[in-house]
């Protein structure tokens, strides 16, 4: 059997949860699963919403429409882009890295131009679809030299991954209306970004004022649905969206229905958005007091925040990925995490989304 290989690796993010997993197994002690990109402070309450659903409806037992349920994408037009969104622009995707692979399938472009730091995946998407990887240092490289990118597909991360740094918003949209000048394609993927932000949060909308701009967001992160795998894409561009459309009919002929209608549900409803104001704050709660323990102990990587503290739900401590495990706690190297591996071997990223206690229990015995 001839077969056409990917030319890609299994992610380390997956290589070392299966290593960690296993370890737990054979000790019969638990670890701290901090390689994934998973909020855990505590889960979404999502019972009272999925007991509201007709599973024996129509809206749950027939195909969904391949570009997803209407009222849905409705719904994303009013809560993300404050009801001035087009919903025949917007695609309901099955998760943020399927909505990525379509995007890099869609478009003619010499490279993907990720950030200094990006999420490993990124690159092997970029080699799955054989297309050259290049990266920038920082947002005002992008400011000040958007020509350097002509061709280009520009990717921002904000809140970043793997080091949760937050952009100031004048720099993101500086240097998004510097390649709009240029005529250069904008991928903005900030799946973690509404855990911090309220409800008054102004970016999707004015993203509008950018055709040059593909959204690519997850409610799986946002939401804490990661089980579920749903998420959307936004683009202005006719063609864009019916050519992502027919890539997602052959992929998937559409996104389960039952998640649709729970995300529906979810972030149309008072209820709904109750349960998500309730997960969010919590989250975002545990969260900074994660990143002020890892501050106050010395143990973040301060070499990487120049201009400010982390805010998303990773943080690159400086410690190597080996000790973390030997301390029960699993972690990826930064070296996954740049196109300049061996430069950061010392430093791991972790998932600071977890509750507390249990951090501080974990991570006091590394503290020197």
């Amino acid at each position: 059997m001839q077969i056409n290989e990917t030319n890609t690796e299994t992610s380390r993010i997956l290589k070392i949860g299966q290593k960690a997993r296993k370890l737990q197994e054979e000790q019969n002690t638990p670890y701290l699963m901090l390689h994934r990109g998973v909020n855990a402070v505590v889960n979404i309450d999502i019972n009272d919403i999925a007991r509201s659903i007709d599973f024996n409806s129509t809206d749950i037992q027939v195909y969904p429409g391949t570009a997803g349920k209407e009222k849905l994408r409705r719904a994303v037009s009013d809560s993300y882009f404050k009801g001035k969104a087009n919903p025949d622009n917007i695609l309901i995707m099955p998760g943020g890295i399927s909505g990525l692979d379509i995007a890099f399938q869609n478009i003619q472009v010499d490279a993907i131009t990720l950030p200094h730091f990006f999420w490993g995946s990124y690159a092997q998407l970029a080699r799955l679809r054989k297309i050259k990887l290049n990266a920038y240092p920082n947002l005002q490289t992008v400011i000040k030299y958007p020509n350097k990118f002509t061709n280009q597909l520009v990717i921002i991360n904000d809140p970043g991954n793997p080091l949760g740094e937050k952009h100031a918003d004048t720099d993101i949209f500086n240097a998004i209306d510097r390649l709009y000048q240029e005529k250069i394609l904008v991928l903005v993927d900030s799946p973690y970004r509404k855990v911090f932000t309220d409800e008054e949060d102004d970016l999707y909308e004015r993203l509008l004022d950018f055709p040059n701009v593909i959204i690519v967001d997850s409610f799986s992160k946002s939401m804490g649905l990661s089980g579920q795998r749903i998420g959307f894409m936004h683009n202005q561009d006719k063609t864009f969206i019916q050519e992502a459309k027919q890539r997602l009919l052959y992929a998937t002929n559409g996104v389960n229905a039952f998640a649709q209608e729970l995300v529906y549900r979810l972030i149309s409803t008072e209820k709904g958005k109750e349960a998500i104001r309730k997960f969010r704050t919590e989250t975002s709660s545990a969260i900074a007091k994660n990143i002020d323990f890892l501050i106050n102990n010395n143990l973040l990587s301060t070499e990487f925040y120049k201009n400010s503290k982390p805010m998303g739900i990773f943080a690159s401590i400086k410690r190597k990925e080996e000790e973390l495990l030997a301390n029960k706690i699993s972690a990826v190297s930064m070296s996954y995490f740049s196109i300049d591996p061996e430069k950061y071997k010392n430093h791991s990223r972790i998932c600071v989304s977890v509750p507390h206690e249990e951090f501080v229990k974990y991570l006091n015995p590394l503290v020197k």
